[in-house]
């Protein structure tokens, strides 16, 4: 990855992002819409703290056992330098301390990388070169094999350096498998490498100024829908020494069957509009957005890099034989579902020279990566956004399916100046459209025809070998407005989900509950993903996804797992003896038939302030403002900071009308707090609501405080402690309902 971007820069600016430094003209403000497509509507909100940063992009999942994951990755070139494997792990992106065993064990991957396939045959730089190993991996993109358990990763490798006495080196991707939850792992074999030499010093193969340094730089995305991994990566042109030294990119895309586990051989690189080229040694096509001057969405084959062309890059770009950067550098991919459409980010155009809006595009299908821009950041300029990815703002723990608001992460070259966060909210005048009537109840059945229904007189789900008529097996669907749905039995009106208070309600094999419905829970929220094949074709059925623990409904005819939410597969289990069982794609593959009329949704009040973006003037240490709104309010999750005064606010994502607000803060014994809680439908005039100005300590219950106001936005201004210290807010509810 590009070194260049000065790892002690990223670290150094830590602190300050850890802080949450307000930053003028965006730590409170929402920025005006961008977009380059009328139909499309690009909203970026106020910044969010990001203790993440490292050299790489962040690749979060979520364990068997429900744990949460995020990993990065350094592996810097001098004798002394940081070359390290890093995890976090918790809750969530909010709540994620390091992992100090995981840690310790990966600190130094120099022996690793030097014996790995790619490193067994890389050589060594010149005794005169920086480099001090001969070759350098990073794992970005793990993902966990629902057979086995494993982690199973992607492994980038920057190898032979200074091939030709200049200052870059070729890159590789392999594949990493850990079996025991990432303290040890083994380097297995190649993925993705050059179409050409990475022989040091090959000449005959880069006759003239310029070379190809390989296949890296990559983002994982694993497509359930279809059965695919696809793995965006990018490549560049190297000047040799004698031109000006300069790094021309271009980016491509790869694909292979999740079932055969990022295998050796079973990667295939897209290349002039096909899926032909093998992984290893594979030729690949530059991809493009489509354009009216480029309807393909990728370079054609005689306008691509050729080894062959004369000239430094800088004289192949004047003479076009070279092509020119491509949109979609680094791009970053995400299905969004409110939209039913996969979105991607990538880096703003010259990246090094000046600043420049993070551009957005949209597909409907991978399987031909026409990508179309819609959006831009606008105003929110951004200058090396290379470390980057996406976050969906309601579990914060999930990069695979986003709703209409998400996170994205920056490292480096940030608005702010230091590594942050913004919600970026992009929405469209033709929405996905969900593939039942919401007017109606629908009976969810896999195809094999069981079917989910409710115990009478229980919370508890189970399914049953076929329908019977019970009121218990027929389920309303609400949509949420932002691509999730809330889903009611019809008989108690309690909604399917499970516990969002625990992260062992995200281990496999959770059984779905029937609880008080609850439509800001981020447990009762389920998205609808459309099962395809390899090109895209409906297959008919559809997945249900639970948005907290990013797991899928499974129904079985197995007793210990009739009703259950387990991992997406797209293969049956090939060694039952497993912890994958013997559980099979079909028992997922779900289907809906209409049985009735949904009765009228009217649900008690309920906290409207649940899992919503907060956002605050700064953060200390590892809190965060989220952590005030995820219904725990113990002392160890909350959001904190320096003393007063300073501001803390919640976007409710639409208008609610509140009866009560309660209010938790860090309790000592000793410690009171005064603060004002305001309310505000356009984030621009608030209102007083509440005010606390006495002396009595806070308590574990909070202060509540009756109100009757309508709006979108709340927010608490702490005014100061008897401690004169630092604020706090462990926990804030506010009771009520839709005002829509």
């Amino acid at each position: 990855m590009p070194r260049f971007h000065r790892l002690a820069a990223i670290l150094a600016a830590i602190a300050l992002a850890a802080t949450g430094a307000a930053v003028p003209g965006h730590a409170s403000a929402i920025t005006a819409p961008a977009s380059t497509d009328p139909g499309y509507t690009l909203t970026v909100g106020s910044k969010g703290g990001n203790i993440f940063a490292s050299d790489s992009p962040s690749s979060p999942y979520i364990d068997k056992d429900g744990t949460f994951y995020t990993q990065q990755s350094a592996a810097l070139y001098g004798p002394t330098d940081p070359r390290y494997w890093r995890f976090n792990s918790g809750r969530d992106f909010d709540n994620a301390p390091p992992s100090a065993a995981l840690n310790a064990a990966n600190n130094d991957t120099t022996a690793l990388c030097n014996k790995s396939p790619t490193g067994l045959s890389a050589t060594s730089a010149p005794s005169t070169s920086h480099y001090s190993q001969r070759n350098y991996c990073d794992l970005i993109g793990t993902w966990v094999d629902p057979d086995t358990g494993d982690w199973i990763g992607l492994v980038h490798n920057e190898f032979t350096p200074a091939p030709f006495g200049d200052g870059m080196h070729y890159d590789a991707i392999d594949y990493a498998i850990s079996t025991d939850q990432g303290l040890t792992w083994t380097i297995v074999g190649n993925v993705l490498t050059s179409p050409y030499s990475t022989k040091r010093g090959d000449t005959a193969a880069f006759p003239n100024q310029t070379y190809y340094y390989g296949d890296g730089d990559q983002r994982l995305f694993v497509d359930t829908a279809s059965g695919y991994f696809y793995v965006f990566y990018a490549s560049s042109i190297i000047d040799k020494p004698g031109c000006n030294g300069a790094i021309h990119r271009l980016e491509h895309v790869a694909r292979a069957p999740i079932s055969k586990k990022m295998a050796t051989g079973s990667w295939q690189k897209w290349y002039d509009g096909a899926w032909t080229q093998p992984g290893v040694g594979g030729q690949e096509s530059n991809i493009l957005d489509v354009t009216e001057a480029n309807p393909n969405g990728y370079t054609p084959v005689d306008e691509d890099y050729k080894p062959s062309n004369p000239g430094c890059v800088s004289q192949q770009l004047a003479a076009g034989t070279l092509p020119p950067q491509s949109p979609l550098l680094y791009m970053n991919v995400s299905y969004n579902a409110h939209l039913g459409l996969y979105v991607a980010g990538a880096n703003p155009f010259n990246p090094n020279d000046s600043a420049h809006a993070e551009p957005f595009f949209v597909t409907d299908n991978l399987a031909t990566q026409k990508w179309r821009k819609v959006a831009d950041t606008g105003s929110v300029l951004y200058k090396d956004y290379w470390y980057h990815w996406f976050v969906d703002s309601g579990n914060r723990s999930s990069s695979t399916i986003v709703g209409r608001t998400f996170r994205s992460y920056c490292d480096f070259g940030c608005p702010s100046g230091s590594p942050e966060y913004r919600d970026i909210t992009l929405d469209s005048t033709t929405p996905a459209v969900p593939p039942v009537d919401i007017s109606k109840t629908y009976r969810i059945a896999n195809v094999s025809g069981r079917t989910l229904t409710q115990v009478t007189g229980s919370t508890a789900t189970t399914s049953l070998a076929s329908p019977t008529g019970s009121g218990l097996e027929a389920w309303a669907f609400r949509p949420n407005g932002d691509g999730s749905y809330l889903i009611t039995n019809a008989a108690t009106g309690q909604a399917l989900g499970v516990p969002s208070t625990a992260t062992t309600s995200r281990a496999w094999g959770t059984q779905p509950i029937a609880a008080t419905a609850n439509p800001s829970d981020v447990g009762q929220q389920w998205f609808f993903l459309k099962n395809t094949d390899r090109n895209n074709n409906s297959l008919g059925s559809y997945r249900l996804v639970n948005r907290y623990s990013s797991l899928v409904l499974g129904l079985s005819a197995e007793p210990a797992r009739l009703a259950e939410t387990t991992p997406p597969r797209n293969w049956p289990n090939a060694d039952p003896s497993t912890v994958g069982g013997t559980r099979t794609e079909f028992e997922q593959a779900l289907k809906f038939t209409a049985v009735g009329t949904a009765p009228p949704f009217s649900p008690a009040p309920y906290n409207v302030a649940l899992n919503k973006p907060a956002t605050a003037q700064s953060t200390q240490g590892h809190s965060a403002p989220a952590l005030a709104v995820d219904s725990d309010p113990t002392n160890a999750s909350y959001w904190g900071t320096d003393p007063a005064p300073q501001w803390w606010q919640v976007d409710l994502q639409g208008t609610y009308t509140i009866d009560s607000i309660i209010v938790t803060n860090y309790v000592d014994g000793t410690r009171f707090y005064q603060y004002e809680v305001q309310a505000s439908n356009d984030h621009v005039n608030w209102t007083t609501i509440a005010t606390k100005n006495g002396t009595s300590k806070a308590t574990s219950t909070g202060d509540i405080y009756p109100v009757n106001t309508t709006a979108r936005y709340l927010r608490v201004n702490m005014t100061g402690n008897s401690a004169n210290s630092g604020v706090h807010i462990t926990d804030f509810k506010a009771i009520g309902i839709s005002a829509t």
